[in-house]
């Protein structure tokens, strides 16, 4: 009987490690993105002014 309860509480945790795991990749992937965007943005933003003040 204890060891049908260890078993259960053991897949517990690993189930809860996997979806923290997975919560923090996501997490990770969107500020990524976000920061990928951000200096695209940043980017375009020099190369205009680039283009307005005539520097190559």
């Amino acid at each position: 009987m204890i060891t049908l309860i260890r078993y259960i509480l053991t897949s517990i945790l690993i189930l809860m490690i996997f979806m923290i795991i997975i919560i923090i990749e996501g997490f990770l992937i969107k500020t990524l993105y976000l920061v990928n965007s951000v200096s695209n943005y940043a980017m375009v933003i020099i190369n205009g002014t680039r283009r307005l003040l005539g520097i190559p």
